[in-house]
C-alpha cells in the first residue's frame, strides 16, 4: 500500500497539502564537485567483467575505425559501454579480439611480443592480409583489446599498441610487437562512456530495531546498497529513540514511532572523451518514489535541549571497477536530524509524510557540462499532534536520506553527495492543561497544545562526512510552509 495511504488509514490523516517548491539562487555555491585522490568511502569494489564474446565459429578480421567495449555484472544488471572511434586519425586502427577469438588455440599476452597460435591455415592468411597493414608504414599502429581466456581475468579487455607483425608461415603464428596501454584515454580520441543500472531493483522492507546492538550477519548483509547501481530506501525504524540526554528530574528524549523511508535512487556516470581527454563528465542521481514519513514522540522533565543527527540505517558503500576507465562508489545514510527542546514536563507527538516529486533528478557536472535538475517538489500529509503535561517544546526535526558517489574517470577523482531533508519540521508547541476550562479559548476545554509549526523540503548538493557540516554546500531547493498555527484541545469538561 502506498505509505501516505496506509498513513490515512491508520492515524486518519488530514488532506495531503502539494507545494511547489521554491528554488533558490545566489546562495552559497561552490565549486561543482571535489576533486579527490583518495576515496573515502568504504566498502567492497565489485569489478564488472568484460561481456563474454560468443565464439560460434563466425570470424572478423577487419580492421576498423570504431569499437564498442561492453562491461556487465554476474547479474547483467549494471552495464558498461565504452564507445570509441578513430575516424579522424589515419594511421591509427582497431580490433578487437572478440571478433575473432574462435579462430585461436591459444595466445600469449606478455609484452612486449604478443603471439596468436591460429587452428588453420585460411584464417590465419585471412587474418594477415588485414593486419599486414601496420607494417605498411613505421606510424600505422594498431589498439587491439585482448579479451581471450588464454590471457587470464586480468588482462580481460586490457589494450595493447601494435606497431609491428611478423609471421610463421609453417606454424600459423602471428608474433605481434606490443606495448600495454595504462592510460586508455591517452589513445582515444573521440568516445563515450556510460555506466548505469537498466534493472529496476526492489529489495524487501527492512527494519532497523534492532541496529543498536550487535548486528547478525544475515541482516547486515541486506542493509546495503542493491548488488547494482540502485540504492533501495525501503526502510523501517519504528521505535527507534533517536536521543536520550540526563535523567531523573532533567531529561528529554526523541522517539521514532512509526518511521521510515521508501524508494530508490539510480546512479548514472558518464564521459565524453574528445582528442585524448575528458571533456565531459557527469554523474547522476534519480530518486524513483522517494517517500519519508516522522512520526515523532519529545518527552521529558526540566529543561534540556539537543541538536545533532542520527544515522539510522546506514546503506554501506558498494562500488564497481572496469580495469582502468572507471570507478564508482555510492553509499547512503538514512536517519533524523534535530534541534529541539523541552521545557517542563510531559510530551507533545507529531509527524507527517513527504512524497518526492517522480523522478526527480540531479545531474552533478564534474567537467565540461552544466548542472541540470527536475523535479524536486514534495506533497505532505500530516498527523495531527497531540501532548501531555505541562511543557514549552521546540520542535526542530527532519528525516534525511544522502546519498554519495566518488567517481575515478581514467585519471580524474571526484566526490559528491546529495542530502534530502524531507519531512523537515520547524517550531514550537506548548501544552497546558487547566481543569477549570479556558484552554485554547474554550471554556470546557481542560488540556491542549498550541502548535506553531512548519513543514518543508531542503536538498543541496554538499561533499565531505558530514551533511550537516560539510566541505563545501550548494543549495538547490528550499521551502517551509506553515503546518499548523492553532490550538488543538485534547480534553474537555462533560
Amino acid at each position: 500500500m502506498h505509505v501516505s495511504s496506509f498513513l490515512a488509514l491508520a492515524f486518519g490523516l488530514a488532506p495531503v497539502w502539494a507545494v511547489p517548491v521554491q528554488e533558490l539562487t545566489g546562495l552559497d555555491i561552490s565549486p561543482a564537485a571535489i576533486p579527490i585522490e583518495k576515496f573515502r568511502l568504504g566498502g567492497d569494489l565489485k569489478i564488472l567483467k568484460p561481456k563474454l564474446p560468443q565464439f560460434t565459429g563466425r570470424t572478423d578480421f577487419g580492421l576498423k575505425k570504431k569499437i564498442a567495449l561492453n562491461w556487465n555484472d554476474d547479474e547483467d544488471i549494471t552495464k558498461a559501454e565504452l564507445t570509441a572511434n578513430w575516424e579522424e586519425q589515419e594511421d591509427v586502427k582497431v580490433i578487437n579480439m572478440a571478433d575473432f577469438g574462435s579462430a585461436l588455440e591459444k595466445v600469449d599476452c606478455t609484452a612486449p611480443t604478443m603471439s596468436l597460435d591460429f587452428k588453420q591455415s585460411g584464417q590465419y592468411n585471412e587474418a594477415k592480409a588485414s593486419w599486414n597493414w601496420v607494417n605498411g608504414a613505421t606510424k600505422n599502429n594498431i589498439i587491439l583489446f585482448v579479451n581471450h581466456p588464454s590471457c587470464g581475468a586480468d588482462k580481460a579487455e586490457a589494450p595493447f599498441r601494435v606497431t609491428g607483425i611478423r609471421y610463421d608461415d609453417q606454424k600459423f603464428i602471428a608474433y605481434m610487437t606490443v606495448q600495454e596501454i595504462d592510460d586508455l584515454e591517452s589513445v582515444i580520441p573521440d568516445g563515450d562512456l556510460v555506466v548505469e543500472t537498466l534493472a529496476d531493483v526492489d529489495e524487501p522492507i527492512v527494519n532497523a530495531r534492532n541496529l543498536d546492538g550487535p548486528v547478525d550477519p544475515a541482516l547486515a548483509k541486506r542493509i546495503t546498497a542493491s548488488k547494482t547501481t540502485t540504492i533501495s530506501l525501503n526502510k523501517n525504524f519504528d521505535n527507534k529513540n533517536i536521543f536520550s540526554l540526563g535523567s531523573g528530574n532533567n531529561y528529554v528524549k526523541l522517539d521514532c514511532t512509526d518511521c521510515g523511508t521508501r524508494g530508490k535512487i539510480k546512479v548514472k556516470l558518464y564521459a565524453k572523451i574528445r582528442w585524448f581527454r575528458v571533456k565531459k563528465s557527469y554523474v547522476e542521481f534519480r530518486a524513483q518514489d522517494v517517500q519519508a514519513f516522522l512520526n515523532l514522540k519529545l518527552h521529558g522533565k526540566g529543561n534540556r535541549s539537543a541538536k545533532g543527527h542520527k544515522v539510522v540505517i546506514p546503506i554501506t558503500a558498494y562500488g564497481f571497477e572496469i580495469r582502468k576507465v572507471a570507478t564508482l562508489r555510492i553509499a547512503a545514510d538514512i536517519g533524523v536530524g534535530y534541534d529541539a527542546s523541552i521545557d517542563g514536563q510531559g510530551h507533545v507527538t507529531w509527524g507527517a509524510s513527504a512524497n518526492l516529486t517522480n523522478p526527480s533528478v540531479w545531474r552533478e557536472c564534474f567537467k565540461g557540462c552544466d548542472d541540470e535538475k527536475s523535479g524536486w517538489q514534495i506533497t505532505t500529509t500530516q498527523i495531527e499532534p497531540k501532548g501531555a503535561g505541562s511543557l514549552k517544546a521546540t520542535l526542530g526535526v527532519h528525516a534525511f536520506i544522502t546519498p554519495k558517489a566518488e567517481a575515478r574517470i581514467f585519471k580524474s577523482g571526484y566526490e559528491v553527495g546529495v542530502a534530502i531533508l524531507a519531512p523537515k519540521f520547524e517550531g514550537t508547541a506548548t501544552v497546558s492543561g487547566n481543569s477549570s476550562g479556558g484552554i485554547c479559548a474554550n471554556n470546557k476545554a481542560i488540556l491542549g497544545v498550541d502548535v506553531d509549526l512548519k513543514v518543508g523540503l531542503q536538498c543541496y548538493v554538499y561533499a565531505g562526512d558530514n551533511y550537516q557540516t560539510p566541505d563545501w554546500r550548494k543549495v538547490l531547493f528550499q521551502r517551509m510552509w506553515t503546518l499548523y498555527d492553532k490550538c488543538f484541545i485534547l480534553a474537555k469538561n462533560t
